[in-house]
């Protein structure tokens, strides 16, 4: 599957740039204390909350190009399954391997201690939705199975670049979106709105970006991603039972 070509090309670069810049030239800056880890924080996770809404550059066709809504709605499932997948085993996964033994040990959301430093890029999230870095057990569970889920997408993902398997493909996108929607999006929102926004913290960057905005992307996204991975496997099927019937009337 050929995606990210002209302008979508540069669209996507932009926004993946926007992610690793501030996880790695971020970071580095917080770390060796040439910026302060709060209001860093909170620039940083804006601009993640920006930049994670690259697949909907899926639809914006080149200059001269025409593509039929099949190659977009593909391209757009395609680019949704590889971003989420990356945040999940890039972010969730040493956040399930380190929270219990070296995050939760973290004493303030308001600031950290140099010693605290490495730990910033989780803070960054966990100082809004304090849950994150506190003794929480089902968001840590929910958060392992998410962890567990990006290897499914990336595998989805491998699958459709190389043309394979595309049935296999777009089952796993439907119902591993479906999941993060209906079981893990939702009940993060639900769950702190019934404590009555007890775990949320730094105020309205907190509210906003942290909490609602960082989540907000497996609320939308994830529910679209499911029914256009849906709607293109009946495609697949339908014109495979036509192929199939019209070489046996032959």
């Amino acid at each position: 599957m050929a995606v990210g070509r002209g302008t979508r090309g540069w669209l996507y670069l932009i926004s993946y740039l926007g992610l690793i810049l501030w996880a790695t030239v971020g970071y580095g800056l917080v770390y060796f204390q040439f910026l302060p880890p709060d209001p860093t924080d909170n620039y940083c996770g804006l601009t993640a909350f920006l930049c994670l809404w690259l697949p909907v550059w899926a639809f914006i066709d080149n200059v001269g190009e025409t593509r039929t809504h099949i190659q977009k709605w593909e391209e757009f499932v395609f680019m949704w399954l590889l971003t989420s997948g990356l945040c999940q085993v890039g972010w969730e996964l040493p956040f399930v391997i380190l929270k219990v033994e070296h995050l939760q040990p973290i004493s303030s959301t308001k600031h950290l201690e140099p010693s605290e430093l490495w730990a910033w890029p989780f803070w960054m999230y966990a100082s809004g939705d304090t849950r994150y870095m506190r003794q929480h057990s089902a968001s840590h569970a929910t958060e392992t199975m998410l962890a567990i889920s990006g290897f499914f997408e990336l595998g989805a993902v491998w699958l459709l670049h190389n043309r394979i398997k595309y049935k296999t493909a777009m089952i796993i996108a439907a119902l591993s979106h479906w999941g993060f929607f209906w079981a893990n999006t939702s009940v993060i929102y639900i769950a702190e709105i019934y404590d009555n926004y007890a775990s949320i913290d730094d105020g309205a960057w907190g509210y906003w970006v942290k909490w609602a905005g960082l989540n907000l992307q497996w609320s939308v996204l994830s529910p679209i991603c499911t029914f256009a991975a849906l709607w293109l496997l009946c495609g697949r099927v339908r014109e495979e039972a036509r192929l199939e019937m019209s070489s046996k009337d032959a």
